[in-house]
């Protein structure tokens, strides 16, 4: 079995330059209160390294940008192989096993491997190839990685390697530094029980991993199939505007996480952190599946736009459901359609302009109620009350422009029988002709039971109307408009 490692030396560090990455190559200091923890000058305070370097550019700790570094690259892990063993922050192993029509050499690995960390940010990140993982993570940890050991190099491979690489505890390094053990080399030539009779099971494990040697089985990790970014800004964001700016640099990050493992965003989830402890979240369909990064900071803006915060926003966190790239054929003839994404984007301005509730698709309700009609968003999926298609009759038709809601008319009648009907913002006029009744009744058996009578009626003005009278009510109104 060959194994694959990936190994980010300094997370906290690499956490800072995957958002920000011009400081790279310059001094960069992580702080944790008045303590450096990371990067340049560790162990010392603020004060101290200031000191010795004016130029140091100081970040605050955030273990959620460390814990999202390690996710992207646990997503490059999963885009070589699916079999990934997750060996805490900042270390994850491959199996590439199964892997050589795709990667036939180490180099070819490599080059994947280092292309892909790139795009997530993560460029400095250390590879090391070998036949076991203990192999592996001590050719990524010597002289900045990038060896790849045979299983026939192991030894000699492992035989000048310093001591330390293995990370021992400080008491057993001592005792073994006192006998004169140096190198791995010398510690795998130490008989195994003399060693474990002196050191216990800590010694022999040590020895057993300056042979190679693996201690524990690998254990492939499930794939996250939940993608979350976040940033937090200190002071509060209390305008749209820089709020939008730090948001498309975290969808772009998401969106490039995704891109190396084939997905794309689905839909979102927006969650805001106030400054005044509560909390602002929305959910933004996508039309369909999408890496623009433009497209989904245009989406969740207008939803922002639409209901913003009542307060300065302190942390923002988006988390993203993946889905897979439809390929479409196109027609060699005629023009592309329009991205299925824009659609999307559409939607969000028209509901920003006339309200969610007034844009959609219309669906006919399984009702004897004519009005029964109700808006259902775009995409829904409709079943048709017969499946049969209808025939359109010969001959001109007139088109009925159906009022919803309807208006409600004064009407003189005799005998049930409209005579004069008086229009919103009109004198009363006189029913030229009429058509009519024709009963409507139904919903008996619930409390939305309904009887009317219609007619066709054509006023002394030429215009065709329908009408009818509610008869639980003893009202009139005008359903709809003959064209």
């Amino acid at each position: 079995m060959q194994v694959a490692c990936l190994l980010i030396f300094d997370p906290p560090v690499a956490a800072v330059l995957r958002v920000e990455p011009e400081l790279r190559g310059r001094p960069l200091g992580i702080v944790d209160g008045t303590s450096i923890v990371a990067g340049w000058l560790r162990g010392s305070t603020l004060a101290q390294a200031l000191t010795v370097e004016p130029e140091l550019a100081v970040r605050p700790l955030s273990l959620e940008a460390v814990e999202s570094a390690h996710a992207a690259l646990f997503d490059v892990a999963l885009s070589v192989s699916p079999r990934v063993h997750d060996a805490g922050l900042g270390r994850v192993f491959i199996d590439l096993a199964g892997t050589e029509s795709l990667f036939p050499t180490g180099r070819s690995v490599r080059t994947a491997l280092e292309a892909r960390l790139a795009k997530v940010g993560l460029a400095g990140t250390r590879i090391g190839l070998g036949p076991t993982r203990t192999v592996a993570l001590l050719a990524a940890r010597h002289r900045g990685g990038g060896h790849e050991i045979a299983r026939g190099q192991v030894a000699d491979f492992l035989a000048p390697l310093p001591l330390d690489l293995l990370e021992p505890p400080d008491e057993l390094e001592d005792r073994l530094s006192r006998w004169g053990i140096h190198t791995l080399g010398q510690l795998a030539q130490l008989p195994r029980a003399a060693l474990g009779a002196r050191l216990g099971a800590p010694g022999t494990q040590l020895a057993r991993l300056a042979r190679g040697e693996d201690l524990t089985p690998f254990e492939p990790a499930s794939p996250r199939m939940r993608h979350e970014e976040s940033a937090s800004f200190e002071p509060a964001l209390g305008q749209l505007e820089p709020l939008a700016f730090a948001l498309r640099t975290v969808l772009d990050a998401l969106c490039q996480r995704l891109s190396v493992r084939g997905l794309a965003v689905h839909e979102l989830w927006v969650e805001l952190e106030l400054e005044d402890r509560r909390t602002y979240a929305r959910r933004i369909a996508v039309g369909a599946p999408t890496l623009e990064v433009s497209v989904l900071t245009t989406l969740v803006r207008l939803v922002l736009e639409q209901a913003p915060p009542d307060a300065p926003v302190e942390r923002l966190r988006v988390v993203a459901s993946p889905g897979r790239v439809e390929p479409a054929q196109l027609d060699l003839f005629a023009p592309p359609l329009p991205a299925p994404a824009e659609l999307a984007v559409t939607v969000a301005r028209l509901e920003a302009l006339c309200g969610p509730e007034n844009v959609g698709a219309p669906l006919v309700e399984d009702s004897h109620r004519p009005e029964a009609v109700r808006m259902v968003p775009f995409g829904t999926r409709r079943s048709p009350l017969s499946s049969e298609p209808r025939q359109p009759p010969e001959g001109a038709l007139l088109a009925l422009r159906a009022l919803r809601p309807p208006w409600r008319v004064r009407v003189n009648e005799v005998e049930g029988i409209p005579r004069k009907v008086e229009l919103p913002r009109t004198r009363e006029l006189r029913v030229a002709q009429h058509a009519g009744p024709w009963r409507l009744f139904g919903e008996w058996w619930g409390d939305r039971c309904f009887a009317r009578d219609y007619f066709d009626v054509e006023l002394a003005d030429g215009g065709l109307y329908r009408l009818y009278h509610n008869l639980e009510g003893d009202t009139w109104f005008v359903d709809g408009i003959y064209d």
